[in-house]
């Protein structure tokens, strides 16, 4: 999986309309920018931004045949950055980026994408790895801000930052969030990142329209604790216990992100619970395990959710493996940096984004998977292929 981290969450709730259901909706918190007067909610921009999150939900449902997906009443609003625009004679602008580090494939092509990008843009970019380790990165923010950098994106390894964040705007830096959250009154002028509770909405209503809201299901998500885990594993949880009294959740267990472990706890549900209809899970590199287990037991596998790994594709490419799956993009980090810019030319930007991701089942799986690239890819790629080709992912 692409995280051993994370950071403290903002609450929401979808909406999903099926046939006869009954569409629940739950306000979202406000993306606590704690920026005041500068945060337009209620002007005609805010509202079109609303509008534009909102239509990241309906696309990705529709993408697997969910209608009328909706974050609720999704607070998204305006922020007038004015006040840190600037310009930078003889030179590009100097972005710091804290980030986690190249502990794993999807993380060094996070930074990558950034770098990438900040050469597009003629930006400087002052790098920090925190290598997986929240309290380094910690020192990483303070060290980066004495440097006095024009913007600061930083992509939290936990909520411990927050702080850190929070004096960086009290000094003028504009910051960027970027895939990850941080809790209210962080100072961010921005939030840049996949919505999670739009992942376990996904996940949760394809296997209920995919078994007819009846029938066992298992729940497998990543490392306890972390909310990149917890987070779409209660929202699917509330969908569930809320909307579909057919489904019954017999087992919920944890896998670590390793395929290893994955394989035997769904070796051991299959013993368990062989009549079990579907599989919630939030990776890829879980499913692995699950039809590692399956395969070996002469047994079908069954429907299956999560993000995408180009390792799961080509292993269960030109099998009848049924499966939903919704990207978290490392390239996201791109957007990330695009904000922090408009931020500086001091155009007005988004308190959140919900980037845009590949959603897809396994009938469009030849479209998605690249057998000559390595497992380690994150697929789709926005990366060059020379770029590709150093990183030796393809």
């Amino acid at each position: 999986m692409h995280f051993t981290r994370r950071f403290l969450a903002v609450t929401a709730a979808g909406a999903l309309t099926l046939g006869a259901a009954t569409a629940c909706s739950t306000e979202r918190e406000s993306p606590g920018t704690g920026l005041g007067a500068a945060a337009d909610c209620d002007g005609p921009q805010a509202q079109a931004l609303r509008r534009q999150y909102a239509d990241t939900w309906r696309k990705a449902g529709e993408a697997i045949g969910l209608q009328g997906l909706s974050p609720g009443r999704s607070q998204v609003c305006e922020i007038d950055t004015a006040r840190f625009a600037k310009k930078r004679p003889g030179g590009g602008y100097r972005i710091a980026f804290a980030a986690q580090g190249p502990t794993n494939a999807w993380a060094l092509t996070n930074e990558e994408a950034f770098k990438y990008r900040a050469r597009q843009r003629g930006a400087k970019v002052l790098y920090a790895s925190a290598n997986g380790d929240v309290n380094r990165q910690v020192d990483n923010v303070q060290q980066l801000v004495a440097q006095r950098p024009d913007a600061l994106v930083v992509v939290p390894m936990g909520d411990a930052i927050t702080g850190q964040v929070r004096a960086a705007a009290g000094q003028g830096i504009p910051v960027v969030v970027c895939a990850g959250r941080l809790g209210e009154g962080s100072g961010a002028v921005s939030t840049v990142t996949r919505d999670y509770e739009l992942q376990g909405t996904l996940w949760a209503e394809w296997i209920a329209r995919r078994i007819g809201g009846q029938g066992k299901i298992a729940m497998l998500s990543g490392i306890a604790g972390v909310p990149t885990a917890e987070l779409p594993k209660a929202q699917a949880e509330k969908i569930f216990a809320t909307k579909y009294p057919g489904i019954q959740v017999v087992a919920k267990q944890n896998t670590d992100w390793s395929a290893t472990k994955s394989k035997t706890v769904a070796a051991q549900l299959l013993a368990r619970h062989p009549d079990l209809k579907a599989i919630w899970s939030d990776s890829a590199i879980t499913d692995l395990g699950v039809y590692e287990a399956y395969s070996q037991a002469g047994r079908p596998v069954p429907p299956v959710t999560g993000d995408v790994t180009n390792a799961f594709l080509k292993a269960v490419r030109g099998e009848n493996v049924p499966f939903a799956l919704s990207a978290f993009p490392p390239e996201q980090s791109m957007r990330c940096l695009d904000v922090a810019l408009d931020a500086l030319a001091g155009r007005p930007v988004p308190s959140q984004v919900n980037v845009d991701s590949a959603v897809f089942t396994d009938r469009r799986i030849d479209q998605y998977a690249r057998p000559e690239c390595s497992d380690d890819l994150a697929v789709p790629s926005a990366l060059p292929a020379d770029l590709l080709k150093r990183l030796k992912l393809c």
